[in-house]
């Protein structure tokens, strides 16, 4: 399968996506403010349904270490990327400090990701991008929030913050796969349906933040490339040394890869709206990013072939 091939296949769609998105705005079908309270409906309601319907498979022992490694794995990477953000974005008076921090980190896993280890691996490799997800949203919905909020609240806030509808369904499909429990179709059908919306929700309201705002703008600022940069390709290497070092599994050391391997997230631009952070800016750094990863991603699967 031509990684490149499906890469540059995904990225079209997404961006076509973005353009509806755009457009609907542009030409007044939807009114300045819908997208933030279409995020709320993706956060809060979308996205728990596909979490849940992702753990709806039959349980084997093999996989479920398989899946304990992978998550496990992937929180290191994302930790370590979480650290090395804080290291590259550590002026706390810039008022961008949390967008980029989220931008470096949290990729788009879920959109891109998931077509390309499906195209490399098959079933086995979707299976293990859901277990990279577990730990990314554990992650998003606990140092995300906090990071997008502040420190407003304390303790005891953020602690609140981690128990939200998509940490719920993680807890809930785990235990679904684990005990062997499958939900009747009447069930399952509707909740694989809104599921399914998640990617072009998502992309449509990225789309709309994007027709009020000026990428060219972005692409003059150095700083979008030293954010571009360190997600496509100082995380990638990270993580490939850090796969290099413990000697998994083919399969989930490839998963893991493309998974930090690719752009920045419409998660970020979504808790960027809600939080009333520049949710402009951070859909800027979610196209910049996407549109260089069509060359970076195939680049750092290319590396990862000669020492794999």
């Amino acid at each position: 399968m031509n990684l490149a091939h499906i890469t540059v296949n995904k990225i079209i769609e997404m961006f076509l996506i973005m353009m509806i998105g755009a457009a609907a705005l542009k030409t007044g079908v939807v009114e300045s403010g819908t997208s933030k309270k279409m995020s709320g409906v993706l956060l809060n309601v979308i996205t728990p349904c596909m979490i849940i319907v992702s753990y709806q498979m039959e349980f084997d022992k093999d996989l479920l270490i398989g899946l304990v490694v992978t998550v496990i794995l992937s929180g290191a990477s994302l930790i370590l990327s979480i650290f090395l953000s804080g290291i590259l974005v550590k002026d706390r008076e810039n008022p961008d400090m949390a967008v980029e921090r989220m931008s470096i980190v949290y990729s788009n896993c879920g959109f891109i990701g998931l077509p390309i280890v499906n195209g490399l691996l098959g079933p086995k490799g979707v299976f293990f991008m859901t277990a990279y997800i577990t730990a990314f949203n554990i992650l998003i919905w606990s140092h995300g929030i906090m990071l997008m909020r502040g420190r407003a609240g304390g303790l005891m806030s953020s602690m609140k913050s981690f128990i939200n509808p998509s940490t719920v369904a993680i807890g809930a499909g785990i235990l679904f796969f684990v005990a062997g429990l499958h939900l009747p179709e009447v069930i399952r059908n509707p909740l694989s349906m809104v599921g399914a919306m998640n990617t072009p929700v998502a992309m449509l309201i990225s789309g709309m933040n994007l027709a009020e705002s000026e990428l060219l703008s972005c692409l003059k600022k150095p700083r979008t490339y030293m954010i571009s940069a360190a997600k496509l390709l100082v995380i990638p290497l990270i993580t490939l040394l850090l796969l290099l070092a413990v000697r998994v599994d083919y399969a989930i050391a490839v998963t893991i890869l493309v998974a930090s391997a690719c752009p920045s997230g419409a998660t970020g631009a979504m808790f960027a709206l809600q939080y009333n952070k520049d949710s402009q800016y951070a859909s800027k750094l979610l196209a910049v990013t996407t549109v260089f990863s069509l060359v970076t991603i195939p680049a750092v699967m290319l590396a990862a072939g000669m020492v794999f």
